[in-house]
């Protein structure tokens, strides 16, 4: 009975129409006037009033499995679930982040962005008058802004010149419509803002603030009027993809209509957020924290992503940037000289691996991600969940391995969420045999950061041939994969430390220790 007045509850956060055609809306019900708690009553009333999305593909807890005869498998897990296209737009929102909004026209792209910045407190006039809308014929003036032309006349120095900046990029949340649809020399002056957080023109400069970045795109393959530029795309933290429409909801579509009321002129006050309140919970983000354990694991899986066996003879230079900066695939040396099994090891499955930027936005929508759910840790099922959304336009995947020819895996390569979100699975199954490896090699890099003040030569010496040890034994018993060149690299820096460190002892025999 608990459960089902729970539920109840939880569908009073519909829109409904009365008799005269008038919509009432009400808030779920939560419990507890807290930061999350409002964002999670935003999440929901946008839910089930305003996007409509029935799609809850963010799973956490345990879950039962019905399948059907050919094999087709829905989960049901046991804990709380929620849709991507609308809690990652709103993680978004308190992360100042940047993200992608891809799928077909009319799905409700545009109307998930504008639903975010309503929420950051702007009015409807100044979110619709902020879009910025892509188009061939945009300039960089249009995008930007322009100089005064009385200035310009007037003027003998550039200093002189008073630029008219467009009021859109000193707002909180800033849209940009159809951003592949922006012509080459624009996107760079737009990547220029994202990027470096401000604009320049004539000499003068215009800073674009803590804000949140929402793109839409009707693909995420590069289509559109014009080629995305690679660095552009890079500065994306996270892809968001648009969902169909579940007939089963027609009758709120009739009810919306009959009333003659957008989602947007119905946003309750109650759950739009002041700049105060964006910025506490930008910091209270931040300080949720990330278990010991689960920052391993999670460095174990994104860390053998750039391991390539094949790349070069030295030993430093074994991974996938050596093969891009020499023009050569990942498909073109991952072949039958290649000793590792191909089906096993991650390495083969991508083009590339993940950059310092991907590996800290990836740990920022953790945070959010616990934070939303009301937890002060992140979990590891935090990070399964964010990962394959953050990690969507920045993996690559080696369409020629051998791994996407086992019975079953070719379909992975039509869904990058459900091959990312495998490919960790694996990882994790993989982790406990290496976990001992990795104890030790943190071990060893536990006593050099403790400082190496007070230590002597003969110490110095006793913990390079530990090292040294270790090395030889990973080599010689252990398979050269992903993991294992990771704690090699990591055990060569420690002892390239040690070794200069021994170096300076011998020469200054009358120094400090």
């Amino acid at each position: 009975m608990a459960n089902q007045d729970w539920v109840s509850r939880l569908l009073l956060g519909r829109a409904s129409a009365d008799t005269d055609k008038g919509i009432t809306v009400h808030l779920s019900e939560r419990d507890g006037g807290s930061l999350h708690d409002k964002m999670r009553q935003a999440y929901w009333w946008i839910t089930n009033n305003a996007v409509i999305c029935p799609y809850y593909d963010l799973e956490f807890g345990q879950a039962t499995s019905l399948k059907t005869p050919a094999g087709d498998v829905v989960h049901l897990p046991e804990d709380t679930s929620y849709s991507s296209f609308v809690l990652i737009p709103l993680l978004t929102l308190f992360t100042c982040r940047r993200a992608l909004l891809v799928g077909g026209p009319g799905r409700g792209k545009t109307t998930s962005a504008v639903l975010m910045a309503l929420l950051s407190g702007m009015s409807r006039d100044e979110v619709h008058r902020g879009i910025q809308r892509g188009h061939p014929q945009l300039s960089i003036a249009d995008l930007l802004g322009a100089p005064l032309p009385s200035d310009m006349l007037k003027a003998e120095d550039l200093s002189a010149v008073k630029v008219s900046w467009r009021k859109w990029i000193g707002q909180r949340v800033k849209i940009i419509d159809e951003y592949n649809r922006i012509p080459t020399k624009t996107q760079s002056a737009l990547l220029s803002l994202m990027a470096e957080g401000y604009a320049e023109m004539m000499d003068q400069y215009v800073y674009a603030g803590r804000s949140s970045w929402f793109l839409t795109a009707n693909d995420d393959q590069g289509g559109g009027t014009f080629q995305v530029i690679e660095a552009l795309k890079d500065r994306i933290d996270v892809v968001v993809r648009a969902v169909p429409f579940n007939s089963g909801f027609m009758d709120q579509l009739l009810q919306r209509l009959e009333a003659d009321k957008s989602p947007e002129e119905l946003l309750p006050k109650e759950i739009v957020f002041t700049p105060a309140e964006l910025e506490r919970a930008y910091a209270s983000i931040l300080e949720v924290e990330v278990p010991k354990a689960v920052l391993e694991r999670i460095a174990f899986f994104l860390g053998q992503l750039d391991f390539c066996r094949m790349a070069s003879p030295r030993f430093e230079f074994k991974h996938k940037d050596t093969l891009k900066l020499a023009g050569q695939s990942v498909a073109a040396v991952c072949n039958e000289q290649c000793p590792l099994d191909k089906r096993v090891h991650l390495c083969t499955q991508t083009e590339n691996g993940v950059s310092v930027r991907a590996y800290q936005t990836i740990l920022h929508f953790a945070k959010a991600m616990a934070f939303f759910r009301g937890h002060d840790t992140v979990e590891l099922e935090d990070f399964r969940q964010i990962a394959p959304w953050v990690l969507h336009e920045k993996l690559v995947p080696n369409t020629r391995s051998a791994f996407f020819e086992v019975k079953g895996h070719r379909t992975l390569l039509q869904d990058r969420v459900a091959w990312i979100r495998h490919m960790f699975d694996m990882a994790m199954f993989r982790y406990e045999t290496h976990e001992p490896i990795r104890r030790q090699v943190a071990g060893l890099r536990n006593e050099l950061d403790q400082g190496l003040a007070g230590v002597d030569l003969p110490t110095t010496e006793q913990r390079i041939a530990g090292i040294t040890t270790l090395m030889n034994s990973l080599l010689t018993k252990q398979e050269l994969s992903g993991p294992v060149y990771e704690d090699l690299i990591h055990l060569k820096s420690m002892y390239s430390r040690y070794r200069n460190y021994a170096t300076w002892l011998k020469e200054n025999p009358g120094g400090p220790a």
